[in-house]
C-alpha cells in the first residue's frame, strides 16, 4: 500500500475556492433559477439566515471533501492532472451525483434543481482534483 500524502493547504485552499465557486453559480449564473425551482424569494433566504454558521459548516463539508479526495489521489498515486480529473469525476458520479439523484426522487426535487446542484459539486470536484494534483 502507499503512504498517504496530503498537502493540507491545498485541502484547505479547496475549501475556501468551493465558497467562491458557490457565491457564482449560486449568484449570478443560477440564483434566480435555483431560487424559482424550490419557490423561495429573497426575503425566505434571509429570515431565520445565521451566514456564520451556514458558511462556516459548509467551508467544513467541502474541505471535507477535498481531503477524502486528497486521500483518494494518494492512495491510487495519481500524478497527472488527468488522473486528477479521472479520480474527481469518478468520485463525483459514484458518491455525490448519485446520492443527489437518490435524495432527489424522494424529496421530488426537479431535474433543474439536480443539474443546478450537482453540477456545483461537480465543477468543485474538478478544480479540486486539478489543485490537489498540482500541489502534490
Amino acid at each position: 500500500m502507499n503512504p498517504v500524502s496530503i498537502n493540507y493547504l491545498a485541502v484547505i485552499l479547496c475549501g475556501i475556492i468551493s465558497m467562491v465557486i458557490g457565491a457564482i453559480w449560486y449568484g449570478p449564473v443560477f440564483g434566480k433559477l435555483w431560487m424559482k425551482q424550490y419557490g423561495f424569494t429573497e426575503e425566505d433566504l434571509r429570515k431565520d439566515f445565521n451566514p456564520a454558521k451556514t458558511y462556516g459548516l459548509a467551508v467544513i463539508g467541502h474541505i471535507f471533501m477535498a481531503l477524502v479526495l486528497a486521500y483518494m489521489i494518494s492512495l491510487t498515486n495519481a500524478q497527472s492532472i488527468s488522473d486528477g480529473l479521472r479520480i474527481s469525476v469518478s468520485c463525483w458520479i459514484g458518491f455525490i451525483a448519485a446520492t443527489m439523484f437518490i435524495n432527489g426522487l424522494f424529496a421530488r426535487k426537479t431535474v433543474t434543481l439536480f443539474f443546478i446542484d450537482s453540477g456545483y459539486q461537480l465543477v468543485n470536484m474538478i478544480v479540486f482534483g486539478i489543485l490537489l494534483i498540482s500541489w502534490r
